[in-house]
């Protein structure tokens, strides 16, 4: 049985819509599932970076910027400071993935780095200083990839706003 939403979505905490969102992400993905193999969806896009953008601007209190396609950034803080939000499915917070950005030469102030299960549980989340990108990131042929792996999960200017103890 659906939840019954009994009041503003201003009014409920981050938690309550954080596990209000995961049922109805249960039931899109259903939805997408069946979709799909009634051949009417021929792609999986948007959710997860819509889903993802929304987590981080609820969590940290941001401005979603109003194009999804805005260039350089997607979310602003009360500050001015700029926020690229990508994020990745992985299996455990251990697994090397890269968040790539289409071009690095339109400063932002931070990526924020979001870690989800296949089902879009939300694993983690880090925010890295635009300067830390640049030094520990690689221009590509076609963008520019910002790997994660052991090496950039322990280093230590990576604030990991949302993570599991003793990962």
């Amino acid at each position: 049985m659906p939840p019954v939403i009994s009041q503003q979505s201003d009014a409920m905490t981050f938690n309550e819509k954080k596990e209000l969102a995961q049922y109805f992400i249960k039931c899109y993905l259903a939805a997408r599932q069946g979709l799909t193999k009634l051949g009417i969806l021929r792609s999986e896009r948007t959710l997860q970076s819509d889903y993802a953008e929304w987590l981080v601007a609820e969590l940290l209190d941001l401005q979603l910027a109003p194009s999804t396609i805005q260039k350089a950034w997607d979310a602003k803080d009360a500050q001015g400071r700029t926020y690229q939000i990508k994020s990745r499915q992985v299996s455990n917070l251990s697994e090397n993935t890269s968040f790539d950005l289409r071009r690095i030469e339109e400063p932002f102030d931070y990526l924020v780095c979001v870690f989800f299960s296949c089902t879009f549980e939300l694993l983690g989340i880090a925010r890295v200083p635009y300067a830390v990108v640049r030094e520990l990131g690689r221009q590509t042929a076609t963008s520019f990839r910002f790997r994660w792996n052991k090496r950039t999960a322990s280093d230590n200017r990576i604030e990991k706003l949302v993570w599991p103890q003793g990962v």
